[in-house]
């Protein structure tokens, strides 16, 4: 029987207490599936890695604009979906266009983060890395139990931290901004778009005070871009709010997942701490098996398409023309066709390439430095605490896009 859309194999719900068996589901039924997501709106689920990255590179027939999404076009959203600000981006985002738009959106962004400029922010995370360690062992000695949230005292503050160094934003203001980006990546909240034209507001603002007071930032850096360079003002704005946005969320996430994966399994921290596995390991395994993007929005078909053409195993999927498309990270990472009949296994020894940055030319341009920051961090956390307990239970986050948890407490005994 063919797939449509007007048949959804399974509904996406963010209060559901595991993705990952989300995935799973959705995964039986094929490499490209239709799926209800929250509000009753419907997209076709990219669950295969092959498939995915078939679809991720195959920009003229899977667009990023939303203005080729029929149901937008013609009104038949519900007004008040709380998941429009991610899966229709409003401006010229970097993550909507394709082609010459997107190139030029990304040129000057690759210019100003730099594989140099990257390098030199080693010190500034090492640095930041052990300030936030004493004060997470600071807040564990003075607690019942040392048990402290992981989450809210390093994972958080600390790609916020290094993401805010290099767009030149004041410590101050990192809370504002942490409090905006929930309310955008909350499923349940329903005020996605309002918190997305506040972040735009507020960074407005902050590049206006760039310009005027121009430091040693990345922002700086692109403002001081030739003119046949420079991004309007309006696109730079955009520009950044997405880089804020994958600089400091997707870290976080990294940084629970791999802690909570990682302390049940004594045997794999004891091949890290040795040094028979690197750390660059830990960061890559984790990025695959726990995915901190869970289900990325969105691409639109700008024509109809068999699914066969995708993937054989899609034979009697019909993509029509104007449908959208979502590719389900955390799907494609423990797909068994690609990772074989140990995929749904967390090995730091695997070694093996993965999708979660992308794919194509979309493909993470932060990359370098949320696995900069993730190497750093975890071996610095496991050399002080290889013993390192997670307690209690980790509720997930209320979202089917992000991979995330509320809190993570932890237990911290000293090696």
């Amino acid at each position: 029987m063919a797939l449509t859309l007007s048949g959804p194999i399974h509904h996406l719900d963010p209060l559901s207490p595991n993705l990952h068996e989300d995935a799973a589901r959705m995964r039986a039924h094929g490499p490209i599936v239709p799926v209800e997501l929250p509000g009753g709106v419907v997209m076709w689920a990219v669950t295969g890695d092959e498939a995915g990255r078939n679809v991720l590179k195959d920009s003229d027939r899977f667009a990023k604009s939303p203005s080729y999404w029929k149901a937008l076009q013609n009104g038949e959203l519900p007004k008040d979906w709380p998941l429009l600000s991610l899966a229709a981006p409003a401006g010229n985002a970097i993550t909507v266009v394709d082609g010459s738009e997107h190139r030029k959106l990304r040129r000057p962004l690759s210019q100003a983060l730099t594989a140099r400029r990257v390098e030199a922010l080693t010190p500034v995370v090492a640095a930041l890395v052990e300030r936030l360690l004493d004060d997470l062992e600071r807040a564990a000695d003075k607690a019942e139990d040392d048990v402290v949230d992981f989450r809210s005292l390093f994972a958080w503050p600390l790609p916020m931290g290094v993401i805010g160094h290099l767009l030149g934003v004041d410590e101050a203001d990192h809370d504002e901004l942490g409090r905006l980006y929930t309310a955008l990546f909350d499923d349940t909240l329903g005020d996605g778009r309002d918190a997305e034209l506040s972040l735009h507001s507020w960074l407005d603002e902050h590049v206006s005070r760039l310009e005027r007071e121009p430091g040693d930032d990345m922002i700086s850096a692109m403002l001081a871009l030739p003119p046949e360079d420079r991004l309007p003002r309006e696109d730079l704005v955009v520009t950044m709010y997405v880089v804020l946005a994958a600089g400091h969320e997707t870290t976080t996430h990294l940084l629970v997942n791999a802690v909570r994966a990682l302390s049940t399994r004594p045997e794999q921290r004891d091949l890290l701490l040795s040094g028979e596995v690197p750390w660059e390991n830990l960061v890559e395994e984790t990025m695959r098996w726990d995915s901190p993007t869970a289900n990325f929005f969105t691409r639109f078909a700008t024509e109809d398409i068999d699914g066969a053409d995708v993937h054989p195993a899609a034979e009697g999927v019909r993509i029509a023309e104007g449908d959208p498309v979502f590719i389900s990270y955390i799907s494609m990472g423990r797909d068994p066709e690609r990772y074989g009949p140990t995929a749904g296994a967390f090995d730091v020894r695997r070694g093996e390439t993965h999708t979660s940055f992308g794919y194509g030319t979309h493909f993470c341009i932060g990359s370098p430095l949320a696995r900069l920051e993730g190497r750093i961090a975890l071996e610095r956390i496991f050399s002080r605490w290889p013993d390192l307990e997670v307690v209690g239970d980790v509720p997930r986050s209320p979202s089917i896009v992000v991979n995330s948890h509320t809190h993570l407490d932890v237990r911290l005994r000293p090696a």
